[in-house]
């Protein structure tokens, strides 16, 4: 039986932190694509809520005080690295962003994309992604409800990477709790929601610094994440949570960046659990949250081992940290700057 593609552990060692995440921000697959979604109107009919740069869309239904939250995600490094771990990470990512929304998920839609699915070893990823999948969406509850395929995607005989992009879909029952993903409240708390593990396999850090991905996935604890996520939800509903960002491309170090971009605030953040190195895992099934302090005692119950108090936003327009082996401190103009050209200079 053939096995996901396994090969000694890459472990990478970052000194510079801050130059490491700069470089990760000008990424195509990380950089802003405002300059794409300036050229649509994301304001039709005036029913949008959450629009581009959020973790999910959100729009309004009319006539009632309530919303619908919609992500679309995928990421072909790691099914190509393992199909069906690769297509559980589909799904949760998108399940991550729906619940940083505020939102509840209830169902998903694919569109599969692969080669030649008469050559074995396709058909393999085809099968296994599935499974994945599958798997992924019993555990959330979230039934597949329709779907598409694309096969024989090739150039010069080669295939692209298996690639099943999955929209998600949630409901928001009062629109007075959609949840935004920019930490705008200078005082909040922030926790990390999850486990960080050394996860680089597949990873944009391993793309940065070899120019390759290779490496074997962690499985995905799916069941502990649907746990901790409605309990998050539920805290989310009781006004406990300002902002939530999930983490995925790029790691802790871009998602902390991201949730900064929006507005004039930062972040002092205590990291010494975690190495340099590890700022930048790409460990599956995590988010980043901020809580008003008058609030903490009661999150951290409900939350219990599944959220790690790491800091607290300021007012500085600063990033800044320690961690295990270094300390890091970012001026967010200039890194926006990095985020905001990234794109540009892909292209």
């Amino acid at each position: 039986m053939q096995t996901a593609r396994e090969v000694p552990a890459w472990q990478p060692i970052v000194n510079e932190s801050g130059q490491v995440l700069r470089q990760l921000l000008q990424q195509a697959t990380i950089a802003s694509d405002e300059a794409l979604t300036q050229q649509y109107d994301t304001q039709v009919r005036t029913s949008t809520v959450a629009g581009p740069g959020s973790d999910a869309g959100v729009i309004r239904i009319r006539g009632y005080h309530k919303g619908l939250a919609m992500t679309t995600d995928g990421n072909g490094r790691f099914v190509y690295l393992d199909p069906e771990i690769g297509g559980q990470m589909a799904v949760t990512e998108a399940y991550l962003n729906i619940v940083a929304s505020g939102a509840e998920p209830l169902a998903i839609t694919d569109c599969l994309n692969y080669g030649d699915p008469n050559d074995p070893e396709i058909f393999w990823e085809l099968h296994h992604s599935i499974e994945g999948m599958a798997t992924a969406c019993r555990i959330f509850d979230t039934p597949v409800i329709s779907g598409n395929v694309s096969l024989y995607n090739e150039n010069n005989g080669r295939s692209i990477y298996p690639t099943p992009m999955v929209g998600m879909v949630g409901l928001i029952k009062n629109l007075d709790h959609v949840i935004p993903s920019f930490a705008t409240h200078a005082g909040d708390d922030v926790y990390l929601i999850g486990q960080t593990g050394n996860d680089y396999a597949g990873s944009e850090l391993q793309k940065l610094m070899t120019g390759q991905i290779s490496g074997t996935l962690s499985k995905v604890n799916l069941q502990r994440i649907q746990e901790y996520c409605g309990r998050l939800h539920s805290e989310m509903v009781a006004g406990h949570v300002t902002a939530a960002h999930d983490v995925s491309e790029g790691g802790l170090g871009v998602a902390f960046a991201e949730m900064l971009f929006a507005g004039e605030t930062g972040m002092n953040l205590d990291l010494r659990d975690l190495t340099a190195t590890q700022l930048f895992s790409e460990t599956a099934g995590r988010m980043i949250v901020t809580v008003p302090s008058a609030f903490k005692t009661e999150f951290e119950d409900a939350m219990g081992n599944d959220a790690q108090w790491v800091g607290t936003v300021t007012n500085t327009h600063w990033l800044e940290g320690h961690l295990q082996d270094a300390d890091f401190n970012e001026d967010l103009a200039e890194l926006k700057r990095e985020y905001k050209g990234g794109r540009s200079r892909a292209s």
